[in-house]
């Protein structure tokens, strides 16, 4: 219900019209006659009426505060460890800086505007587009899960441009120094687990979430599938195993036939927490201890996909061959490794020429 305020001035007299319910911020006008304000309070409030049971309503009756606050209790612990401790960081970051926006409130500009002072910060394009990924994942729970929006304002948001000249790879040494010193790691997963991502350019998530039915020993294959973070980068895929990895995982699964730890489920991961057994375990704290005692700085774990693609490209594959190996659905993304191939095409070239002459 509105209310009419009369309100005296040194001007002269005027009606301020005052309508406050619930879901929707208090909405206040002034006019010079009684009859204007009350028309215009009887038709905001038609307004609100009809839109009670649409989208465009809920989306003035929640904050973005609200929709992160559920979106930590529903879809976070999905996550793994490690990517939930990332969200989580950018999650309070988004609850402050527009978390008391309604989410009505919360458009392109807005977010385009945090996305700016981000970048403004020192942060990497890369970095900035982690913490937009993360904001558009709440958005789209509120469109499709919770419907409190119609639609996403990130479909309207660019993201910044990566710059991949910057992208890291292994020398031979260092790859033989990591090796090293994830064998003498505390962990008992660190080192096939590494070895594993190493040697076939599999994610960590694909690695961590591998289960016993993904492997075939006898064959020495394991198949990689998406999972929650890989829908659309590759689907699922078979890669050989290296024979090294294959006697650490032959090893693995004969102690648990042996009895000597839990019963061997086909559906179980080859890499469990031990605190929840459904859950892939944590590697963060021995891995960069590893890193560590191999001296080796500005390092990713994501670092060992780059890797692998470059280790591929010198013993002279294709930038077809690593695109499959690596999964990439578009071939715009193996471009990235062209002057490894380039490299190797051209000593190709220098030895058939040297053939060809005699020399």
């Amino acid at each position: 219900m509105a209310t009419i305020r009369k309100i005296a001035r040194e001007s002269g007299t005027v009606y301020q019209a005052y309508i406050r319910k619930l879901g929707h911020k208090p909405i206040t006008k002034t006019f010079k006659t009684r009859n204007a304000a009350q028309r215009w309070a009887r038709k905001t409030e038609a307004d609100i009426e009809e839109n009670r049971s649409g989208l465009i309503d809920e989306s003035t009756r929640h904050t973005v505060t609200e929709a992160i606050i559920r979106y930590r209790a529903e879809l976070l612990p999905e996550k793994r460890p490690d990517t939930a401790r990332m969200y989580s960081q950018h999650l309070r970051y988004w609850a402050k800086a527009v978390g008391h926006l309604r989410l009505s409130e919360l458009t392109a500009i807005k977010i385009a505007a945090e996305r700016d002072a981000l970048l403004g910060g020192d942060k990497a394009a890369s970095t900035v587009n982690r913490y937009l990924a993360t904001l558009a994942s709440v958005l789209t729970a509120c469109v499709k899960r919770w419907h409190w929006l119609k639609a996403s304002p990130m479909r309207q948001v660019q993201k910044p441009t990566e710059c991949n000249g910057g992208t890291r790879f292994l020398s031979d040494d260092e790859a033989t120094r990591l090796l090293q010193a994830c064998r003498e790691s505390e962990s008992r997963d660190l080192y096939i687990a590494v070895l594993l991502s190493l040697t076939t350019g599999a994610r960590q998530g694909e690695i961590l979430g591998l289960r016993w039915q993904d492997l075939d020993l006898a064959a020495g294959t394991m198949v990689v599938r998406a999972n929650a973070e890989t829908t659309t980068k590759g689907g699922a895929r078979s890669l050989p195993i290296v024979p090294e990895a294959l006697t650490l995982l032959q090893a693995r699964r004969d102690a648990h036939q042996g009895g000597k730890v839990a019963a061997l489920r086909l559906s179980g991961l080859v890499f469990p927490s031990k605190v929840t057994a459904s859950k892939p375990v944590s590697l963060r704290t021995p891995w960069e201890t590893a890193l560590k005692r191999a001296g080796i700085d500005n390092f990713r774990w994501h670092d060992m996909r780059h890797s692998a693609a470059s280790f591929l490209a010198k013993d002279g594959a294709s930038l077809v061959e690593i695109g499959a190996v690596l999964g990439h659905k578009s071939a715009n993304t193996t471009q990235r490794y062209a002057h490894l191939a380039e490299n190797h095409t051209a000593d190709l070239v220098r030895k058939t020429a040297a053939r060809v002459l005699g020399n």
